[in-house]
């Protein structure tokens, strides 16, 4: 039903994409719990990435989120499978910082920032944080945005106005959910951030 994809309209992406879908040359990586490459909606756009729970080349998802998240930014369109994404002909950099439960580190988090920018990344989504600052991740962001990577983190989904991080860092872009009406959605966090 229409009332449950209201996000593309909202955001007018039938309109954007009457100037692009975006390219392969367009590299968006997912920092999260990794993603499943093999996923048919991504096809041939998943570059290598890297694990760093546990140190290795391997970014599969053993949890969900990050598959989840790749498929909302990059899932394929007009495949006759699924949903299509915001940038469904981008490429993916899947980046794992998460374990299976869903956690993870700070210092996690800021290395597989410095992997992505490093890897070529124009986009670094975070759909991830907590509400401590850590420098390590601010300084991570700040290299990214001195090479001219736009970083976008969730604001997080605990109902508070409260700083998110690293949502709430001046160089992130801070990313709030709504309703079908464009009002708050009821867990989403809120604030100067967003």
């Amino acid at each position: 039903p229409q009332r449950q994809v209201y996000a593309p309209g909202m955001i007018e992406l039938p309109w954007a994409w009457n100037y692009t879908m975006g390219s392969n040359g367009i590299k968006i990586a997912v920092v999260d719990s990794g993603v499943l490459a093999t996923h048919p909606e991504f096809a041939g756009r998943v570059l290598p990435g890297y694990d760093f729970v546990n140190n290795d080349t391997d970014a599969t998802d053993d949890f969900g989120h990050g598959t989840h998240v790749a498929g909302i930014i990059a899932a394929g369109a007009n495949n006759g499978i699924g949903m299509v994404g915001v940038c469904p002909n981008c490429s993916i950099i899947p980046v794992k910082v998460l374990n299976e439960s869903n956690q993870g580190t700070w210092s996690a988090v800021a290395a597989g920032i410095l992997f992505a920018v490093d890897a070529g990344a124009n986009v670094i989504n975070l759909s991830l944080g907590g509400s401590t600052d850590s420098q390590v991740v601010a300084d991570a962001v700040h290299y990214a945005t001195v090479h001219n990577v736009l970083v976008v983190a969730a604001a997080g989904n605990v109902r508070s106005n409260e700083p998110f991080y690293p949502a709430a860092l001046d160089e992130v872009v801070g990313v709030a959910a709504t309703r079908n009406d464009d009002t708050n959605w009821s867990l989403s966090n809120y604030g100067y951030f967003v």
